[in-house]
């Protein structure tokens, strides 16, 4: 998450009865092919919903723990070199972007955020290997709070803490698994697979994390993807970002774990769950956070909602739909104004949410 007025990010898709409604969502819909990863270098037209692409790469430290040459080689590597220490000594993106009160005035009478092509939606995949859901807990649920879910509750295996390289420093954010054909997708902020111009080296996700315990295991990412807006412009408004995993266990990531939906060109306001792993205070990283409220247009192609997550949470996941086992992403943790750190504010998800998971969504392990 990134301050901005002192802009900061955070450290860090119901059910086919509701399908005649502004609020519902069914199946994967049918897509055009997409279009092929772009080879490191090559020139992008400057489409205000082109997309770039990186093989993830593993840094000379964690290349040295790579027996072979295979995606599960790659996997074992960095789950060695990602060592409960090493995650939590990781930091979060806090202080990386600082937009400034004037901006945020100019925001405010911007571009609104609202559809700007057809809605479009998929369905989460409830099919998974691992243990069915058990009853969503009752709580009174305050700003945020510790949902305490159990690790193979829907809610928590499919969110998970993003661990990256970046420059030499180890960082941390969080992400959720989307649905789509490929089935080996997380979605996460922009600014979490890269910035100013550098892509994450050594990218993994680690589903239900724990305090350093990870249930699910290790998942490395074989590519990288954002919009061009977000890497060549910095736009918040365009701060998306995707992965694709590969296989571990012998199973792509969804099919393992099941998945969130997406969607985008929805109206802009809703009821949406955040969740994600908040590392700055009064948050330690190391738990999963959750918070529910309405989001309301946040200016500049932007929305927000009442929050209090803070940096590391980053790239979580705003869950429209939500029936406390699945829901639809439709909108993430993304940036706060420091001057103002109760409110988190995410891209409004748009076209470029469409043309981003349109180039990644048959893309497989």
């Amino acid at each position: 998450m990134l301050p901005q007025s002192s802009v900061v990010r955070p450290r860090t898709l119901v059910a086919a009865a509701l399908a005649a409604s502004a609020m519902a969502l069914t199946m994967p819909l049918a897509s055009a092919a997409p279009a092929a990863p772009s080879a490191p270098g090559t020139k992008i037209a400057r489409s205000a919903t082109a997309v770039v692409s990186h093989a993830n790469t593993l840094t000379a430290d964690a290349k040295k723990l790579q027996k072979g040459n295979s995606a599960s080689d790659v996997t074992r590597a960095l789950s060695s070199y990602w060592t409960p220490a090493r995650m939590k000594a990781a930091k979060s993106l806090d202080s990386a972007a600082s937009r400034g009160e004037a901006e945020r005035t100019k925001l405010r009478t911007a571009a609104t955020a609202k559809p700007g092509g057809l809605a479009g939606q998929v369905g989460p995949a409830k099919t998974a290997k691992a243990p069915k859901a058990v009853t969503s807990p009752s709580t009174i649920r305050p700003q945020y709070w510790y949902p305490n879910l159990p690790y193979y509750y829907p809610a928590a295996r499919t969110n998970g803490k993003v661990f990256f390289t970046r420059s030499g420093i180890s960082y941390v954010c969080s992400g959720s698994i989307v649905n789509s054909e490929g089935k080996s997708l997380v979605w996460t902020a922009g600014h979490c697979i890269a910035d100013g111009g550098v892509w994450d080296s050594n990218f993994v996700f680690v589903p239900s994390y724990s305090n350093g315990w990870a249930p699910y295991g290790y998942w490395s990412s074989r590519q990288l993807w954002t919009t061009y807006q977000w890497f060549y412009n910095r736009d918040f408004s365009q701060d998306n970002g995707a992965a694709v995993m590969n296989r571990n266990f012998g199973y792509r990531i969804a099919d393992y774990l099941g998945a969130q939906g997406i969607a985008w060109n929805q109206m802009p306001n809703y009821y949406a769950c955040a969740f994600g792993y908040p590392q700055a205070w009064p948050f330690t990283g190391q738990y999963l956070v959750e918070a529910c409220g309405d989001t309301f247009d946040g200016g500049g192609s932007t929305i927000a909602m009442y929050s209090g997550l803070t940096g590391g949470s980053s790239g979580g996941p705003w869950l429209r739909w939500f029936d406390g086992n699945w829901g639809y992403v439709n909108g993430h943790n993304d940036f706060i104004y420091t001057n103002n750190p109760s409110y988190m504010y995410s891209p409004y998800y748009g076209n470029q949410v469409a043309t981003l998971y349109g180039s990644v969504r048959y893309l497989t392990s």
